[in-house]
C-alpha cells in the first residue's frame, strides 16, 4: 500500500507541475504577446481532471473524506463505529458503480476512436482516469473498513493532524 501511496501522489505533484508551468506559460504568451496555444488550456483540462480522481483516492486514503461529522461527534462506541461502517458502505457502493459505469465510457470511446481536438491523443486516455481513481478509491475504502472492523483504524500522525485541521 504504501508503494500504491507513493505513485499516487508522484502522479498528482507531476501533473500539478506540468500544469502550473503551462498555465504560466501559456498567461505570459497570452497578455505578454497576444498569443495563445489552445494545446496547452486542453492539456491543463485533462490534467486537472486526473488530479481529481487521483486526489480522491488519496483523500480517502487519509479519510478527508465523507463523513457525517455532526452524527461522528454525537455518537461514542459501537454507535460511532456503525456510522462509520455505514459511511464507508455507502461510499463503495458508489465506487463500485463508478467504476462500472467509467469503464463503459472508456470502452465506448475507444471503439468510436474519439480523439481530443488539440492534442489529438485518444478521448479514452482521459476517461480512464475515472475508473483508474475509483478503483484506488475502492481499495483504500475496503481497507479502511476492514480496520474499522478490527478496531484498527489506520489513521497515522500526518493524517490525524489533517483531520484536526479540517474540523477546526
Amino acid at each position: 500500500m504504501k508503494l500504491i501511496a507513493k505513485i499516487e501522489e508522484f502522479v498528482i505533484a507531476f501533473t500539478l507541475l506540468i500544469v502550473t508551468v503551462l498555465l504560466f506559460v501559456n498567461i505570459i504568451l497570452r497578455y505578454a504577446f497576444a498569443n495563445n496555444t489552445t494545446w496547452a488550456e486542453e492539456f491543463i483540462r485533462y490534467g486537472m481532471i486526473w488530479i481529481t480522481f487521483i486526489g480522491a483516492s488519496v483523500c480517502f486514503r487519509r479519510g478527508l473524506h465523507v463523513g457525517v461529522d455532526l452524527l461522528m461527534d454525537v455518537t461514542k462506541g459501537i454507535a460511532n463505529k456503525a456510522v462509520k461502517i455505514v459511511v464507508h458502505l455507502a461510499s463503495i457502493t458508489f465506487m463500485i458503480f463508478l467504476i462500472k459505469y467509467s469503464t463503459d465510457l472508456v470502452l465506448f470511446t475507444q471503439k468510436t476512436g474519439q480523439i481530443t481536438p488539440s492534442l489529438q491523443i485518444p478521448l479514452h486516455y482521459i476517461y480512464l482516469a475515472i475508473p483508474i481513481g475509483s478503483t484506488l478509491s475502492l481499495i483504500h475504502l475496503v481497507i479502511q473498513t476492514i480496520n474499522i472492523i478490527r478496531n484498527k483504524e489506520d489513521v497515522n500522525v500526518q493524517d490525524r493532524s489533517a483531520l484536526e485541521t479540517i474540523k477546526e
